[in-house]
């Protein structure tokens, strides 16, 4: 059953690169050491600005512009559950840019040796979002500033 408006993400392997690494914290699962879903947006959340940041000014320099990138759409496929502790890497990449959105697509996954007990690697989710660049004030779609736009074309391209 698909839901209105959800999509399943189509990753490209090739678009994607290593961006971050961390460690699952208790306050990120439920009573049974698993991963609550919501929690996975602060994840997809951390991968998307360490991949805008690799690329130029962090995230933090688009917003003195008086810009911001709000999430306007998702799309996430589960695979496995996360755990208490895992040690999670971070793949990131784009999807899609033009001149006012932006998709980035993820993998997370917990790489052979990163998880207590299990000798292999161990794939999370796959995931989308889809933002759109808007003014921070009045909330209307502005265009990419072209610095950051060249600068994410060439990560699209590599």
């Amino acid at each position: 059953m698909s839901v209105p408006g959800s999509f399943t993400p189509q990753i490209d392997d090739d678009a994607l690169r290593l961006v971050a690494k961390a460690r699952i914290l208790f306050a990120d699962t439920d009573k049974m050491g698993i991963v609550y879903h919501a929690s996975y947006f602060r994840y997809l959340e951390l991968a998307r600005v360490e991949l805008i940041r690799s690329v130029g000014p962090p995230y933090s320099a688009l917003e003195t512009e008086g810009l911001a990138l709000p999430l306007v759409e998702v799309g996430v496929h589960f695979s496995r559950p996360g755990l208490y502790d895992d040690h999670i890497s971070l793949y990131c990449g784009l999807s899609r840019l033009s001149r006012v959105r932006v998709h980035f697509q993820y993998r997370v996954v917990v790489e052979r040796g990163d998880r207590h007990g299990a000798d292999e690697r161990v794939e999370l989710l796959q995931a989308e979002t889809r933002h759109a660049c808007v003014d921070r004030v009045t909330g209307k779609p502005q265009r990419l500033p072209q610095s950051l736009f060249d600068r994410m074309s060439a990560v699209r391209g590599a």
